[in-house]
């Protein structure tokens, strides 16, 4: 028995623990309404609408305006009020049927016209689409009942009726796109009896593209919308052009089109491939369609060249260096190419000792693209030095620094190199080839040397002035001749600092003029190997 009773005022306890649960958890909710029911279009939204005490200050933790209130549904909201979260939901309904007026439309035979056309003003406070009960027969003259449907989000209807009057009168007027503007109003008649115009004036409507735009026109003084269709029946007009490529290579079919005339945009492809690993001349078919499926047939010629051509290596020569001193075995050395603009060049020096008197090969051996292979073979003689670098071109900078400055152009700063060697240094008839260096001390000190001495001069001047530069040697003639190509970034000029007895300028000239100064000297005055150097502009 003593049990029994003990399990009862157990029991009891528990009940009274769970109900003491319940009413701290609705105490605990209680604070903020379960949910908020709002008529769809309401624009404000306070805390207080969520608060079952008013007095107290409560905030949204949830954005309230990430919230459509003009969209039925149910959406989540979070409220904090004394520093704890709570719970509530807004229901928004959509309980009131849209409103609008009803609009009578006149419209040309066979036009179809949207339902939105017969209501104006529409009033709701959610999305309202609109569409026929029943859609009327645009294809018969005359006037027609027409009934449009408004429905709101909230699935409320509204109906509302109208008229359609449809007139014996084209609904479009079509033309050619790319044609001249000649539309008349009289031209969307299909009788005589309407008094038509333009409502406004339409000669700045565009027609060199496929369109459709829409005007309105004036029918016995009503209004009447109808199209003006611009179409693309015209296949493009194309000017082709021959090709040239090198086997192994590919062209796209746009590549043989130099021009194309057409209303709208174009496509050009083959209509079959060329075999570019075929060598010789194929014919190419192209087709060129535009965005409204005409087509241009085309045929052009495909020729596709073997590179058996090998590169030309450009700027070596015969060097003069000093025992233990660097030598740069790329200065001044360019490698040109039929087909390649970049062409792997390696150098063998492997047999030059610097620290050794002596005379040494240099191998230079440039390979292009296809496998065709240059030599040139130089010899490097290696010499004991009695100039230093630093002595020669602690002079030169001294005159550079008088004579150019920093805002001058690279050609204005030869042209001063130029004036100033041509001015300083006299005709001599002797020089040491061997000793570039000492060559070019005894002119800069001595004032005086031979075409080798101008030319070394002024291979150290332009060099420390930061201008490219390389040596030309003349082939045959009873003597040697010697004198620079410089590049001041507009191409290859011959510059040749040394007196001439007709006195005659020789800055930046083009191997057109080396021609007419040598046909007037004699002597092979400036005949050179064309091949060995770059290829001065054409006049």
């Amino acid at each position: 028995m003593k049990k029994s009773r003990k399990i009862i005022l157990l029991t009891e306890i528990v009940a009274i623990i769970i109900v003491a649960i319940v009413l701290l958890f609705k105490d605990f909710n209680s604070k903020v309404v379960d949910s908020l029911t709002l008529e769809a279009g309401k624009d404000d939204l306070s805390i207080n609408s969520f608060l079952i005490d008013k007095s107290k200050d409560g905030e949204f933790v949830t954005d309230i305006t990430t919230i459509d209130l003009k969209k039925p549904g149910k959406y989540d909201v979070k409220i904090k009020l004394n520093n704890k979260e709570y719970s509530s939901v807004i229901e928004i309904i959509d309980t009131i049927s849209p409103k609008a007026e009803a609009v009578n439309v006149i419209s040309p035979l066979n036009r179809k016209v949207d339902a939105i056309n017969f209501v104006k003003n529409i009033v709701d406070n959610t999305e309202v689409t609109v569409k026929y009960e029943t859609e009327p027969d645009f294809s018969k003259i005359g006037e027609h009942e027409v009934t449009v449907v408004l429905e709101d989000m909230g699935q409320n209807r509204t109906e509302i009726n109208s008229k359609l009057t449809v007139i014996n009168l084209k609904d479009s007027v079509q033309r050619e796109a790319g044609s001249s503007f000649d539309i008349k109003p009289e031209d969307f008649l299909l009788e005589t009896e309407y008094n038509i115009s333009f409502k406004k004036d339409i000669s700045n409507i565009d027609l060199s593209r496929a369109s459709v735009q829409e005007i309105e026109l004036l029918v016995n003084n009503d209004i009447v919308k109808a199209d003006i269709v611009t179409v693309d029946t015209t296949p493009p007009v194309v000017s082709i052009v021959n090709l040239k490529i090198w086997k192994g290579d590919k062209a796209n079919a746009m590549s043989f089109i130099s021009e194309i005339e057409d209303a709208s945009s174009v496509n050009v492809y083959y209509k079959t491939e060329p075999d570019f690993t075929k060598t010789g001349n194929q014919f190419v078919e192209l087709l060129v369609e535009d965005a409204y499926k005409n087509i241009t047939e085309a045929r052009a010629i495909l020729t596709i060249l073997e590179d058996n051509e090998p590169p030309k290596i450009i700027g070596v020569r015969d060097k003069t260096v000093y025992l233990d001193q660097t030598v740069s075995y790329r200065k001044g050395v360019y490698v040109t190419d039929n087909r390649d603009k970049d062409v792997q060049l390696d150098i063998d020096s492997s047999d030059v000792n610097i620290k050794k008197e002596g005379t040494y090969k240099v191998v230079y051996t440039a390979t292009d693209l296809s496998g065709n292979e240059s030599e040139k073979t130089i010899s490097i003689k290696v010499i004991k030095q009695t100039v230093t670098e630093e002595t020669v071109y602690n002079l030169i900078d001294e005159i550079l620094e008088e004579i150019t400055t920093e805002n001058m152009t690279k050609q204005e700063k030869a042209h001063e190199i130029y004036k100033w060697i041509r001015s300083n240094i006299g005709y001599y008839g002797t020089s040491d080839i061997n000793d570039w260096l000492s060559e070019a001390y005894k002119g800069l000190t001595t004032g005086y040397g031979d075409c080798f001495t101008y030319y070394i001069v002024s291979e150290i001047f332009l060099t420390r002035a930061g201008i490219d530069n390389m040596m030309v040697k003349r082939v045959g003639g009873r003597s040697n001749h010697y004198w620079n190509l410089i590049n001041c970034g507009d191409g290859w000029y011959h510059f040749d600092s040394c007196t001439h007895i007709d006195r005659k300028d020789t800055f930046m000239m083009t191997d057109a003029d080396l021609e007419r100064f040598t046909k007037q000297r004699g002597i092979n005055y400036y005949v050179f190997d064309r091949t060995q150097y770059p290829r001065t502009p054409v006049e």
